[in-house]
């Protein structure tokens, strides 16, 4: 479910070996769920004292509900994340203000990755204090 969904949401044009990470036995990987349905899914790879967050995917339809920074909240408060210090990503270019809005800081400049302009951005794990949008 979490690879189909992956893929549907971020590359949906290309097979879906795209979206494997060859880590994600080792993530902590937490889902959101209306009824028995997979709607969102993000992926937390542990490399302390950081927590790299991979793959956050939400349903086109379902975004701007809250869904995916209620999954970046949840993980944060997990006791597993709470080793960390911060979580950080590569963030795609166009989806930047929704990490500003949890609190995330960008470093460094833009780059490209199969041919998607991403910059890396971070947030201070503290509990509960993932900023509310």
């Amino acid at each position: 479910m979490t690879y189909k969904l992956r893929q549907q949401v971020l590359w949906p044009d290309s097979p879906i070996e795209r979206v494997m990470v060859p880590e994600d036995h080792q993530a902590l990987h937490i889902g959101a769920f209306e009824e028995e349905n997979l709607i969102g899914v993000g992926s937390f790879f542990f490399d302390l004292p950081s927590v790299r967050l991979r793959k956050l995917a939400v349903l086109p339809d379902k975004q701007g509900r809250g869904i995916g920074s209620n999954l970046i909240r949840f993980a944060a408060n997990q006791p597993d994340l709470q080793k960390a210090d911060y979580i950080w990503c590569d963030a795609r270019e166009d989806a930047v203000a929704f990490y500003q809005r949890l609190g995330f800081s960008t470093e460094g400049e833009v780059f490209e990755k199969s041919g998607i302009s991403y910059v890396r951005a971070r947030v201070e794990i503290v509990p509960l204090s993932l900023k509310t949008i």
